[in-house]
């Protein structure tokens, strides 16, 4: 198993997706539709970028901090934002 399989089995609650998105700036993200949360991964970016995502977007959905999708710069989302970075950062992967 791989360190990035043994982190998303400690999510078993959501699903995770591994992307190839050619932007070095996207990480991935979460989304919660219908109380199910979903996970992308950009499979692009180095490992230890990776495993930090998979602790910061379940952060968002642990937390249930997932922002205002329509406004990516008004307070609600860089106050979700700085608390997922703020758990993520916790682990120090």
């Amino acid at each position: 198993m791989t360190n990035i399989e043994l982190y998303i089995d400690r999510f078993p609650q959501y699903k995770f997706y591994g992307i190839e998105v050619p932007n070095n700036k996207y990480f991935g993200e979460a989304v919660k539709e219908n109380g199910n949360v979903t996970i992308f991964i950009n499979t692009l970016q180095p490992e230890w970028q990776q495993l930090h995502t998979i602790v910061h977007e379940s952060a968002h959905a642990d937390f249930d901090v997932f922002g205002n999708q329509n406004y990516r710069w008004c307070r609600e989302t860089m106050l979700a934002e700085k608390q997922a970075e703020y758990v993520a950062n916790h682990f120090s992967i």
